[in-house]
């Protein structure tokens, strides 16, 4: 090297470090309990208890009538379902520090964080309510020696003909066969949420279907994994799983409308600037959002847990 050579020993960079201004994306779970609940709302001074109304079917009338004689009269029946709402919030502040020496938009940021939390807020508990449902079943078709087992095809083939039985919905319609190379039809189907820690256990079940091999893709969600049978298997990472030394799994699988959600006008984002959020020397800002929510099983026939282990 040349004498003289004046490097950056002796004059240092501004800024020793590139930023990158495009912000990496953070991760996140899955949304898949809510987006099949029976969405509710209302009006705001109309109380704390939201109300869900059915009348049931009557019964066949398999008496033939007598000559010139009417039938006897049956009553119209109501079933009333109700559900407590509740106030849920989260709120983050900034200081004054962050905002002025950070090169990031952080209240921006602050923001989209809180939307995020308001969704996995109501995501989670809907996914409690679920999991804990009237009825339930261990599997026990599996072999892994756990009690539950693994998920095997012939558990959920019963939890299919349990939901039958209660005259429950299909949610997704059957889908005919397609001119696309090893694609196959699909049934009419309950769903079902999974671990994403059981995926390979649920692929390995006999007759699974990957989407990748659906007829066709109209329908489908950005989370949905398969097929199996009458069901159709959309996953997260949210989904119930106990601290027991060999972790149980819930999986619920459903029909149509078996739970519904009501909220009073939706998530509120409220966000104060720092001449606005309280501090005489304008020394923080804050970012929060508020919402008021109630969940329920609106029909416990409609919704079975199946209990599962990891296959090892």
């Amino acid at each position: 090297m040349p004498d003289n050579v004046t490097t950056t020993a002796d004059v240092a960079p501004a800024v020793e470090i590139f930023y990158n201004r495009v912000l990496l994306e953070a991760a996140k779970e899955n949304m898949v309990y809510r987006q099949h609940a029976q969405h509710a709302s209302m009006p705001s001074k109309s109380g704390n208890t939201y109300k869900w109304h059915r009348y049931p079917m009557p019964a066949a009338a398999t008496t033939p009538l007598s000559e010139g004689a009417d039938p006897a009269a049956h009553k119209v029946t109501q079933e009333s379902l109700t559900a407590k709402i509740s106030w849920y919030g989260g709120l983050e502040h900034i200081t004054e520090e962050v905002d002025m020496t950070n090169q990031d938009p952080v209240l921006t940021q602050a923001a989209e964080r809180n939307g995020y939390q308001a969704d996995i807020t109501f995501e989670t508990l809907m996914r409690d309510i679920l999991s804990a449902s009237a009825s339930a079943t261990n599997a026990a078709g599996g072999d892994n020696g756990n009690t539950p087992t693994e998920i095997t095809r012939g558990d959920v083939d019963n939890v299919v003909l349990e939901l039958l039985s209660g005259n429950a919905k299909f949610v997704t319609k059957l889908v005919g066969s397609g001119t696309g190379v090893g694609s196959s039809p699909l049934r009419p189907a309950f769903r079902g949420i999974i671990h994403q820690e059981l995926l390979m256990d649920l692929e390995g079940c006999t007759g699974f279907l990957s989407i990748a091999a659906y007829a066709s893709q109209t329908g489908t969600t950005g989370w949905e994994w398969g097929a199996l049978g009458n069901t159709r298997w959309e996953w997260t990472t949210n989904a119930h799983k106990s601290s027991d030394a060999t972790a149980q799994y819930y999986l619920p699988i459903f029909g149509a409308d078996a739970f519904g959600d009501v909220s009073l006008e939706g998530i509120k984002t409220v966000m104060k600037g720092f001449d606005t959020a309280g501090s005489p020397l304008n020394r923080y800002a804050t970012a929060g959002w508020k919402a008021v929510w109630a969940g329920r099983i609106l029909n416990d026939a409609w919704i079975h847990n199946l209990r599962v282990t990891k296959d090892t």
